[in-house]
């Protein structure tokens, strides 16, 4: 990898340590127990939606 390439993707990486904990990640057990925790955030209600689009709706709650 060229040397720009990689420093750019580290640079990244610390950049997206300090948004996510603040810090370094300890290893890389607790920066996939992070990334896990955030996408089961990011997708609780999708069952819901994709189950209002299947019975013809739109998404909004009925009242």
């Amino acid at each position: 990898m060229p040397d720009n390439l990689r420093h750019a993707h580290e640079r990244n990486d610390e950049v997206l340590k300090r948004i996510y904990i603040g810090r370094h990640f300890k290893n890389d057990t607790e920066r996939l127990e992070k990334l896990f925790e955030l996408y089961t955030k990011m997708t609780a209600g999708s069952d819901k939606q994709g189950k209002d689009r299947k019975e013809g709706g739109n998404g909004w709650s009925k009242q």
